[in-house]
């Protein structure tokens, strides 16, 4: 699976995308996931399967569907903030199916 993450500057989600790949990895699951700001989000269209949203864009969840094409949305906040790597995973998955 392809995991698109957006937030507002594309840099709080690096502990994040760490803990979704060290439990795909330890699940043996295939991924591939980026953050990007929001306004790099022109130069991914048709490269990813999903694209979840940092709670603090929940209102752009809407126009980056447009912009993009495929399944976006928001990122529970306390998920976010635990940084849990597992239900990111799942979330995405539920998206994708």
């Amino acid at each position: 699976m392809k995991i698109l993450l957006v937030c507002n500057a594309g840099m709080s989600s690096s502990i994040l995308i760490k803990k979704v790949k060290d439990y795909a990895e330890q699940e043996s699951f295939p991924i591939e996931i980026k953050a990007i700001a929001s306004s790099e989000l022109k130069n991914e269209v048709g490269r990813w399967d999903v694209c979840l949203v940092g709670p603090q864009l929940i209102y752009a969840v809407d126009s980056i569907q447009k912009q993009i094409g495929i399944p976006v949305a928001s990122i529970e906040p306390r998920v976010y903030a635990m940084a849990d790597g597992k239900a990111v995973y799942a979330f995405a998955k539920t998206l994708v199916a």
